[in-house]
């Protein structure tokens, strides 16, 4: 009886979990420099311009966005007026097709500038300014995931004194 107590205490510790090490827990992040992140960042760019022109529509944003990506366009005369704005993955992007045309976004992709570039290389905007709207493109780069995240595209009028 006593041998049967202590096997089943044997087999019952035996498959509880054991506490791990805190060490073994820890997930290791890659660190990226901030020229292999530009680096990246022109990849990634090149690729969603390259799948918006074959597409010719704006889903391939749903491959370099997040749960919190998404749009702000306006289309008054002056900033404020007439916004409309939307999260890629929420809302779709029917205000975005509505308003935008894929020439404009394409037209950002190849032309606009990076600015804003932070110290370390983890965020930038993309600019344009066409007629009388600019285009932003933000993008930034979570370190944890490794990769290029499109958080806002905009289109605003500029704003008039």
């Amino acid at each position: 009886m006593i041998l049967r107590i202590l096997l089943v205490g044997c087999i019952f510790l035996n498959s509880c979990d054991k506490p791990q090490n805190k060490e073994e827990t820890k997930v290791e992040v890659k660190t990226y420099t901030k020229q292999e992140k530009l680096k990246m960042l022109d990849a990634m760019l090149s690729k969603l311009l390259k799948d918006i022109q074959e597409k010719k529509n704006f889903t391939p944003f749903l491959e370099v966005s997040d749960e919190y990506s998404g749009y702000t366009i306006n289309v008054g005369e002056s900033l404020g007026e007439e916004l409309y704005g939307g999260n890629f993955r929420k809302e779709g992007f029917s205000q975005l097709e509505k308003y935008v045309t894929v020439e404009e976004v394409i037209y950002l992709l190849k032309k606009g500038t990076k600015q804003g570039i932070s110290e370390n290389g983890n965020g930038l905007w993309i600019m344009t300014t066409v007629d009388r709207f600019e285009y932003g493109l933000d993008c930034y780069f979570p370190e944890k995931e490794g990769r290029w995240i499109v958080r806002r595209f905009d289109r605003l009028s500029p704003e008039r004194e």
